[in-house]
């Protein structure tokens, strides 16, 4: 079995006996509890209120206060005073007889016991090491499995390519921090009280900031970092501050929720690889195009606060006209200047606030830091540089061009991509070959361009072993959705067949079993040959806008939350006793036609 770890220790630090057969399972691994420990109360009165909101809502008169107010999905915390009336008598008596039914099945379940999927000198070790003074596990960037290293190492590594940086961060003594976060809260009261609340959606952002400030209080996000192994040298560090949890967060999620109504207007915006790669494949260029690959030196630690939101206020400066006339420009300039400025963060016992760059962890630093260069390129590049670029797309600090110009050109192009506030770029020379995102790209001196997968040569390959405490149908999708991502990045069939056939040897190297690994496959390869894998991602895919109507139509769904245990209520049963006692019920009174069971990872 594939059970590999990356091993970042001194040659003088012996790890424990059994350290890789542990950690090599992966991170993502769910342990199996001995029994079930779903809470039947908890999960009846969500099941019960979700039914009751359903009611409420899809019965709501026209001239209710709460149905004048637009649901944003993005901007909700749910109200921790308002409770939903109980429904009709015939759906609250078909309700009493599917919970009494779930109950006996949940006394039939919860106390079988299983066998752990760990033994217990493995239980003893997760043990030991998760309280162990000498070492630390961290997750590596990019996803490329577990990594073990000396946590004085990280912890001086934190500090010192980070945190204790002058220009960076500063250091907050005493209980600097307490005061720091109280004036912020302080601050935010603008953004609850009449300031800006002229219409509908600003007043909803009131009560959005209100209930997070009552939710999170005086919390501080907490500063760790993720390991570089794909890089040299290989413990680089790639910062991660912990936003969620926190109230200024709020403010940042709304100001992403804003901000991504620009993002139209970046030229050189792309959604993902597969946008792209659909782009760039489906027409040949002229002949000679080159391809020139370029990577941002630390982006968001390279924005600097006042250049970043300069480059804001030209963006909203120039949109006046195709911005609706309620958009608030003030109040976004205002909020960044706080969100940007009050970065702050805990690492160990000490306190630090973040005084230069793009806010660490925020929801909107990454849509902020694509407007940032948007701006350069809108205004500089692309009107400069028109006659040489064919194309021009970037996905955050990844660009790529399609470039056909002299080298004297491309010399004086790279100069200005540099000529940007402090952010430099790694430029590669123009080529027939390139490497972006995910995809490895040849172009052909006829013009015709064609891909194929690329992967990062220290990934460990750690799929979901079948030991795992996961639901029966995961691999399934993991395999369906893989093969689907291979089919349209390799151009050639041979590619295609050669990703695929290394990932199925991945997948029985963490312990398969042949036979099971290989319907699985045919499955998937059946399904994907029967259906146009990318009009359909497309079709799939949602504006903004069209997410954000969709939670103003009638709700026709309800959701059965539970914690998954192996040997917990068969989901079929489940499934039996909402068809037997409310599915023609809730349909008939309420038009609901989905029950969803959504199984959560056991903790």
């Amino acid at each position: 079995m594939n059970l590999a770890m990356h091993n970042l220790c001194g040659s003088k630090t012996n790890l424990p006996i059994g350290t890789k057969r542990l950690l090599g399972l992966g991170l993502n691994y769910c342990i199996k509890k001995p029994y079930p420990d779903n809470n039947i109360e908890e999960t009846i009165d969500k099941f019960i209120r979700d039914i009751r909101s359903t009611h409420y809502w899809n019965n709501i008169h026209e001239d209710d206060p709460l149905n004048q107010r637009k649901y944003i999905p993005k901007l909700y915390i749910k109200s921790d005073h308002w409770e939903p009336k109980a429904a009709s008598p015939e759906v609250e008596e078909a309700v009493s007889k599917f919970v009494d039914r779930l109950t006996q099945e949940h006394h039939k379940y919860h106390k079988r016991w299983s066998k752990p999927n760990l033994t217990k000198q493995q239980f003893q070790l997760l043990k030991y090491l998760k309280n162990n003074d000498l070492l630390i596990v961290v997750p590596s960037d990019k996803n490329l499995g577990p990594v073990i290293m000396e946590r004085s190492v990280y912890i001086r590594r934190c500090l010192d390519g980070f945190l204790n940086l002058p220009t960076q961060y500063e250091r907050l003594q005493n209980k600097e921090h307490i005061r720091t976060d109280k004036k912020l809260h302080y601050t935010m009261d603008r953004f609850i009280g009449n300031k800006y609340s002229t219409t509908i959606e600003e007043s909803i952002r009131a009560d959005f900031f209100n209930r997070g400030r009552k939710l999170h209080g005086t919390n501080i996000a907490k500063f760790r970092a993720t390991v570089k192994v794909h890089k040299l040298p290989a413990q680089k560090l790639r910062p991660v501050i912990a936003k969620c949890g926190t109230s200024i967060e709020c403010l940042s999620k709304w100001l992403d929720y804003e901000l991504q109504k620009l993002k139209k207007y970046i030229p050189t915006y792309i959604k993902n690889s597969e946008e792209y790669h659909h782009k760039i494949t489906s027409r040949r260029w002229p002949a000679g195009t080159r391809i020139i690959a370029a990577d941002a030196t630390a982006m968001y630690d390279n924005i600097e606060i006042d250049h970043g939101i300069e480059a804001i206020k030209l963006w909203l400066d120039s949109l006046k006209d195709e911005l609706p006339g309620d958009y608030p420009h003030e109040a976004i300039l205002d909020a960044l200047n706080v969100v940007m400025r009050n970065n702050l963060a805990e690492f160990g016992d000490c306190h630090f606030k973040q005084i230069r760059g793009t806010a660490m962890g925020t929801s909107v630093a990454v849509i902020y830091a694509g407007l940032y260069y948007g701006w350069h390129e809108k205004a500089k590049l692309l009107p400069t540089y028109d006659q040489f670029i064919l194309d021009m797309s970037r996905f955050v600090d990844d660009m790529t061009v399609l470039w056909l110009g002299s080298h004297n050109d491309y010399l004086n192009f790279k100069r200005d991509v540099n000529n940007y506030g402090i952010l430099k770029w790694t430029m590669e020379e123009p080529s027939n070959k390139a490497i972006f995102l995910d995809l490895d790209m040849t172009i052909s001196e006829e013009g015709v361009i064609s891909t194929r997968t690329f992967q990062k040569p220290m990934n460990l390959y750690l799929y979901i072993p079948p030991q795992s405490a996961h639901q029966d149908g995961l691999m399934k999708g993991i395999v369906y959705g893989e093969l689907k991502r291979y089919l349209w990045q390799n151009t050639k069939r041979e590619d295609y067949i050669k990703m695929v056939s290394k990932f199925f040897q991945r997948c029985l190297k963490r312990n398969w079993p042949y036979k099971r690994l290989y319907r699985i496959f045919i499955d998937a390869n059946r399904k994907l040959a029967d259906s146009k894998s990318s009009q359909a991602t497309q079709n799939a895919t949602m504006s903004q806008e069209q997410h954000d109507n969709e939670g103003n139509k009638k709700r026709d769904r309800v959701f059965l939350k539970l914690k998954f245990h192996p040997n917990y209520i068969p989901r079929k049963k489940i499934r039996e006793l909402y068809e037997e006692e409310l599915e023609d019920v809730l349909r008939d009174q309420l038009g609901v036609d989905q029950f969803t069971i959504c199984y959560s990872r056991a903790q």
